[in-house]
């Protein structure tokens, strides 16, 4: 039954001491006015006395739903979307999808009960458990109840529900965003508003405040919470996609395969594209409008618009049409929307969304937001006279902003989400060359943001990330995190992007056959790396741009962590790889060590003469040979970036103990006691033969550079350090 939602009748609410105002008859409601109504109604709430109306219908203010009774046993699709959200700097939670899910309705014990209504329960016949969502109190409210088909609908207030919220940092969001568990955001007070009715259902909002404690203290949290109610319905001609068992693609929320002990299944999520429909209509925000009179010779609306429609050319027909509006709305989910927020907020990041309906992966709607910084950093990046490297090294934000998320204990636990950071925050100074020199930096700029929203809209499609893309330069697919460089070179979808649509959207059953890897493989797989380029980055991009940050580091003295910026972590995932992958692709042993050498660099014993005759380059090389040494051995898992395992591999362990053992020795003699004790402690830790001898080797030199006789300013010192050496090998092995 089609839903109707429209103004039809005008109710007077009782009067504020309960007693049902007079009614004359020239103004008395038609007989059976809710007889013909729709599934869902509101019914609004503001107006408190007898003179008041109350309208039933859309309306912007405050408001009860009421639901038929015989829709309570239908499915429907409860989806829900954060317009706006408000935490100190944690603004970033908003215009974020919380998630799908599928759901009924039962009314007990005065309250609106949600059940989980997916197909993703069902063990077997007997094991097919009722999954409780939501409780929402049931409003008795006169007025409307002495309306003639009032009996035939439920008043609720879906503002009382249970509002169990909590505070999250998304696990893929991005491969290095450091985990802060998960924290009760306390809902005080909320209130529904703009209710609006949809063809298949309605949608709303709620307002909320609340508390919540991330371990600092007790925080204030204001939100609004866009829900939408659809009929559960399956396009028409849509066909699921079969899972590949392969994580190119999204996926629906896993379902149990009845009858066949517990396993599971799901579908990669994909939109009812077919050619000869009407093209989708995703609206690009007024900010876009702000940029771009901003920066009037970078096409930078063509960009966004091009970004999205370039898909078009991989199905093969117009399926989506890019559309700017002359406003800033956060739309609700039955639309799809690119968020450009510009100037904006400070957040340094793009992002997409999709919304799907859980048992089969139909998508029905996405949405990107683009941080207005994208914009704001064009001229910094793509200039005809770019700053020298020290002056844009020190510009660099030091760390990542956390990227918090929201989960309603109502969605599914489980998010996908995608963070493509703006360039300062990728830290990659060594990577912004100049491409394409046929290009004006204005052409580079709108190539750029033109991959951007391609990336994005990529996810909204159903694509995961392809770290792996870079492997093939300047990059087969979108879906890498790519340096400037490469997105300029690759605006548009690229093999592997294509290949990887047909399958999804079944034009072919041949999965890509080009190189591939996605988050989670970024904590196992070396080169499987965000933001790296060309065919082969350990010996090929990774030189280069670690000698820049560490000119940086030595000769301009920037401070030592920007040794991460030019990737040591990155190198020592190299050094740090456990060879458990397929043996095609296995870090060969010469790589890993090749990794820790290029690791210490420059730091090495014995030190280059030029760098030995500068007394401040000295005192920066044993801080440098410090931090290294640690960061390869010493520091805990969570500093270690992605591929945080111990060092296993022998040659790497033989690198790293050879020179912490020269160091150790003081060999070019310029090595501090400070670096000294932590080579001892390095070696310890390495629990190596490697590392063993060079231990023995020390306690042997130490010995006889005493018996020799030493400066006496340093004997203390190198007495500190023996006893240092023997205590490590008494025993030596744990």
């Amino acid at each position: 039954m089609r839903v109707w939602f429209r103004a039809f009748c005008v109710v007077t609410l009782a009067a504020a001491c309960g007693m049902p105002p007079s009614v004359d008859s020239s103004s008395e409601v038609p007989d059976d006015v809710l007889g013909n109504g729709g599934d869902f109604i509101q019914v609004s709430r503001e107006a408190l006395s007898a003179a008041a109306p109350v309208g039933l219908g859309d309306g912007i203010g405050n408001f009860y739903l009421a639901i038929r009774r015989d829709a309570l046993d239908r499915r429907w699709l409860l989806s829900a979307y954060m317009k706006q959200y408000h935490l100190g700097d944690a603004g970033v939670a908003a215009a974020s999808t919380l998630g799908t899910r599928v759901v009924s309705f039962r009314v007990q014990n005065g309250k609106l009960y949600v059940f989980d209504a997916s197909d993703a329960f069902a063990a077997s016949a007997l094991f097919d458990p009722e999954v409780l969502l939501e409780a929402y109190p049931i409003v008795h409210l006169a007025s409307f109840e002495r309306q003639r088909g009032a009996d035939n609908y439920v008043l609720f207030d879906p503002a009382g529900g249970l509002n169990r919220f909590s505070v999250t940092g998304e696990l893929f969001a991005d491969p290095n965003l450091a985990q802060f568990g998960a924290f009760p955001l306390r809902v005080g007070l909320s209130f529904m508003q703009n209710f609006r009715s949809i063809p298949d259902g309605a949608t709303y909002e709620q307002v909320f405040t609340g508390e919540v404690d991330l371990g600092a203290g007790v925080q204030t949290v204001w939100g609004t919470l866009g829900l939408s109610l659809r009929r559960y319905s399956v396009g028409e001609g849509f066909v699921p996609t079969i899972d590949p068992g392969v994580p190119h693609y999204f996926l629906s929320d896993f379902r149990l395969i009845p009858d066949s002990g517990f396993n599971v299944e799901a579908n990669p999520v994909h939109w009812n594209l077919h050619p000869g429909m009407t093209p989708i209509k995703v609206s690009i925000t007024q900010g876009i409008q702000r940029a771009q009179a901003d920066f009037p010779d970078i096409d930078l609306m063509g960009a966004l618009e091009r970004g999205i429609e370039s898909w078009n050319d991989v199905l093969g027909f117009p399926a989506f049409d890019a559309v700017f509006v002359d406003d800033d709305q956060v739309r609700d989910n039955d639309q799809s929307t690119v968020l450009v927020d510009y100037p904006g907020a400070g957040n340094p990041f793009a992002f997409a969304d999709w919304r799907s309906n859980p048992n089969n992966g139909e998508i029905f709607g996405g949405s990107v937001y683009f941080g207005g910084i994208f914009f704001q950093i064009l001229p910094l990046i793509f200039e005809d006279d770019p700053a020298p490297p020290a002056a844009a090294a020190a510009g660099l934000p030091r760390r990542r902003p956390a990227v918090p998320s929201l989960l309603w204990d109502a969605m599914p636990r489980a998010r996908h989400a995608c963070v493509y950071w703006a360039p300062p925050y990728q830290k990659r100074i060594g990577a912004r060359v100049s491409g394409d020199n046929s290009l004006t930096a204005a052409e580079k700029g709108s190539r750029y943001i033109q991959h951007v929203m391609a990336h994005e809209w990529g996810h909204v499609l159903g694509l995961r990330h392809n770290f792996k893309g870079s492997l093939l330069p300047p990059t087969s697919s979108l879906m890498e995190y790519a340096v400037d460089a490469d997105s300029v070179a690759q605006p548009t979808p690229g093999p592997y992007d294509v290949d990887a649509i047909r399958y999804l959207y079944q034009y072919t059953r041949a999965l890509p056959r080009q190189p591939f890897c996605t988050d989670e493989d970024t904590q196992t797989d070396p080169n499987c790396v965000i933001f790296d380029s060309t065919a082969d980055p350990l010996h090929e991009f990774w030189p280069p741009t670690y000698d820049l940050y560490t000119s940086l580091v030595l000769d301009a003295g920037l401070p030592l962590d920007f040794l991460e910026f030019g990737g040591l972590n990155e190198i020592l995932g190299y050094a740090r790889d456990l060879g458990s992958v397929p043996p095609d692709e296995l870090v060969p042993p010469a790589d890993r060590a090749f990794a820790a050498a290029l690791a210490i660099g420059r730091a090495q014993v014995p030190l280059a003469p030029a760098d030995a005759a500068d007394a401040d380059v000295v005192s920066r090389v044993n801080d440098m040979a410090d931090f290294v040494l640690r960061r390869a051995v010493l520091d805990p898992p969570d500093l270690r970036g992605a591929i945080s395992f111990d060092l296993s591999d022998p040659g790497a362990i033989a690198v790293i103990s050879a020179q912490a053992g020269r160091m150790l020795r003081n060999e070019d003699g310029i090595r501090t006691y400070a670096l000294r004790r932590t080579a001892v402690d390095t070696l310890k830790k390495l629990q190596a033969e490697s590392a063993f001898l060079e231990l023995r080797a020390s306690q042997t030199a130490l010995v006889a550079a005493l018996a020799i006789g030493l400066p006496a300013d340093q004997v203390p010192f190198e007495q500190d350090l023996l006893v240092r050496v023997v205590a490590a090998l008494t025993p030596y092995f744990d």
